[in-house]
């Protein structure tokens, strides 16, 4: 059986919680599955804590709760940890389901010869690089760049965006994510020279990104999936807050992040459709 693992991040309030149940509720996920809460944050507040169990009532779950507040990855790799289960889908405190057949369309490319991990989503977008912005921010990243190139590769910087992917149990206790002590770790293992993703190709396995069409899309072919700020998101199988805000912005602004995200050689991906 796969295990969704949904991180709840409580000083966010119960909100996102009620968004994440009900999207799940009406998108059959396609496979058999435990769903698995993972209660992080809500510390002393008693009130707080009854507030999102409210939302756990009639749903069937197991509920797991760290000791302290951990940092998302390192709160992926305590609830592995936990569980006993061959496959782990984890979904960020944002996600949000859209497509019927979701975690289906996950297992099923994960099923495909040496592939390591599964996602909704991925980008080549590199911290290295120099962004666009408003003239008073320029100082600060300027003071920022030099760091930013020891520790992240230029782009173009494939990687697998950890709002929502699924690998093998075993293989994720491996890759170090307890290391996410803070959030600049956990952007290094998303996006640095060390990322989940270059650790996987290392070993020789893909990484794919899913699209609601079935389809399996390897690093190549990300800017073609429509899944990240391109094809206008389409093909997005679970949303988050990054992909909402991308869905809000003003035209200039959501060419600058399709920008980023792919590069001016893939640009012409950021508008057009799924073939």
């Amino acid at each position: 059986m796969i295990a969704v693992v949904h991180l709840v991040w409580a000083p966010l309030g119960p909100q996102p919680l009620r968004r994440f149940l009900r999207s799940h509720r009406e998108h059959p996920p396609g496979a058999e599955h435990e769903l698995v809460i993972v209660l992080n944050g809500a510390g002393a507040d008693g009130d707080l804590r009854t507030s999102l169990l409210a939302e756990l009532d009639g749903v069937a779950h197991r509920l797991i709760e760290p000791p302290r507040p951990l940092q998302d990855l390192a709160a992926y790799h305590a609830a592995a940890s936990a569980l006993e289960h061959e496959r782990v889908c984890f979904l960020n405190s944002y996600s949000v389901v859209r497509a019927a057949g979701w975690l289906g369309l996950l297992a099923t490319a994960l099923d495909q010869d040496d592939v390591g991990i599964a996602a909704a989503s991925g980008s080549w977008e590199s911290q290295a690089e120099w962004v666009r912005g408003a003239l008073r921010w320029w100082p600060l990243q300027l003071l920022r760049l030099r760091a930013a190139r020891r520790d992240y590769p230029r782009f173009p910087n494939p990687h697998i965006r950890t709002s929502a992917f699924m690998l093998e149990r075993t293989l994720l206790l491996q890759l170090g994510l307890e290391r996410a002590v803070d959030k600049h770790a956990a952007y290094l293992l998303e996006s640095g020279r060390r990322s989940i993703t270059r650790l996987l190709l290392e070993r020789r396995l893909r990484a794919l990104v899913v699209g609601r069409d079935g389809r399996s899309y390897d690093v190549a072919d990300w800017a073609d999936a429509a899944t990240y700020r391109s094809g206008g998101q389409r093909n997005l199988l679970v949303a988050d807050n990054r992909t909402a805000d991308w869905e809000r912005a003003r035209p200039a602004l959501k060419r600058r992040l399709s920008l980023d995200a792919w590069g001016k050689e893939a640009t012409h991906a950021a508008h057009r459709a799924p073939s």
